[in-house]
């Protein structure tokens, strides 16, 4: 016998402890990382969706307060004249008159300048849906961004904004009679 009154090593109890302990640490790691893959998710369609509603309000925004002529608007294409000297819908500043014209094909957002005729160029990825609705000097556009991994369409970051834009030089040009 040795000093303790007792062999050296583990008992059958003191295994079952430690293996419990172990478990109940593998299950919290296991939940801790399916948490944070979660939230990584709804980052992640949160960043998407805010970056279809940005860079559609900077454009849309951009191309319409710098019009002359009232907007054609039907409920799925904008049409946009512009007059020269002014940023298309592509960034490049047009030397001519012009006129845009932006539509959905699939999820694309899609511009089309008349100048050129290198087509409609996809102008933003991740677009559910858009509306275009003409309302005296005001244009309303309902963006619905694309729903990402597995989230639900229409709802949460998937969810239809509208943005209301005012035709800033009509209505300019209008109270000074030119």
């Amino acid at each position: 016998m040795d000093k303790y009154g007792k062999d050296m090593g583990y008992s059958l109890i003191e295994l079952l402890i430690a293996l419990l302990v172990s478990t109940i640490l593998v299950l919290g790691v296991g939940g801790a990382y399916t948490s944070i893959s979660g939230l990584s998710a709804v980052s992640q369609n949160l960043q998407n969706a805010q970056e279809v509603l940005r860079y559609s309000t900077q454009t849309f925004t951009r191309s319409l307060k710098q019009t002359p002529a009232l907007p054609e608007v039907t409920a799925s294409q904008l049409t946009i004249s512009q007059t020269a000297d002014t940023i298309a819908c592509n960034g490049v500043v047009q030397i001519a008159a012009y006129t845009e014209v932006y539509s959905l094909n699939g999820n694309n957002l899609r511009c089309e300048i008349d100048l050129g005729g290198a087509g409609p160029q996809t102008i933003l990825t991740g677009v559910e849906a858009i509306a275009f609705v003409l309302n005296n000097n005001l244009v309303s556009i309902t963006v619905t961004p694309q729903a990402q991994a597995g989230e639900p369409a229409g709802i949460g970051p998937a969810a239809p904004l509208i943005i209301d834009v005012a035709l800033s030089l009509i209505i300019l040009q209008s109270a000074l009679g030119s």
